[in-house]
C-alpha cells in the first residue's frame, strides 16, 4: 500500500475518529505530507502540532509543536513540565524536538534507535504518535506543568 493511502486510511481509522471524539485532539488543516493537529492536555490547554508524514509508514512520524497563527516551531508553542516530561519534550532553547524512539528528529538525536524501527510496530503509526501525546500531556506521573 502506497503510503499516502495508508496515512489517509489512519486518518478515517476507528483509533483515530475516537480520539477525535474524546476531544483528545482534532486535525487542523492538512498541507501534503504535513498535518496540523491540535492536541488538548489535561488542563483544557491546547497546543497545535505541525506532523510531517512524508514517507508514512516507512519513517518515522517528524512531530513538532508550532503557534497555531504562524505555523512556526517556537518556544512558546510547546507544552512545559517538570525534568520528567523533559525527558520526552524538548522545550527549551533553539532546539526543540520530540525525544521518543517513534519521532523522526529523536531517533536522529540518538541513531541506536533506528534499527528498532519503532513506528512500525504498531499498524496505525498516527494514532500511536497523538496516543503518546495524549499520554504526555494527560498522565500526572509523566510531569505535565498543569495549570
Amino acid at each position: 500500500m502506497a503510503s499516502g493511502s495508508r496515512l489517509e486510511e489512519d486518518l478515517r481509522s476507528h483509533e483515530f475518529r475516537h480520539g477525535v471524539a474524546q476531544q483528545f485532539w482534532r486535525l487542523v488543516d492538512r498541507d501534503g505530507d504535513s498535518l496540523f493537529v491540535e492536541v488538548t492536555a489535561c488542563d483544557d490547554r491546547k497546543y497545535q502540532m505541525r506532523l510531517d508524514c512524508s514517507s508514512y509508514g516507512d519513517e518515522p512520524i517528524d512531530g513538532k509543536f508550532v503557534d497555531p497563527e504562524t505555523r512556526g516551531c517556537i518556544e512558546t508553542a510547546w507544552p512545559r513540565g517538570d525534568p520528567t516530561f523533559e525527558q520526552w519534550v524538548k522545550f527549551k532553547g533553539p532546539d526543540l524536538f520530540i525525544c521518543w524512539d517513534q519521532d523522526r528528529t529523536g531517533i536522529a538525536r540518538h541513531v541506536d534507535w533506528r534499527p528498532r524501527k519503532a513506528w512500525t510496530k504498531d499498524e496505525n503509526q498516527l494514532f500511536r504518535y497523538l496516543d503518546f501525546m495524549r499520554e504526555l500531556l494527560h498522565l500526572p506521573r509523566l510531569g505535565y506543568l498543569r495549570l
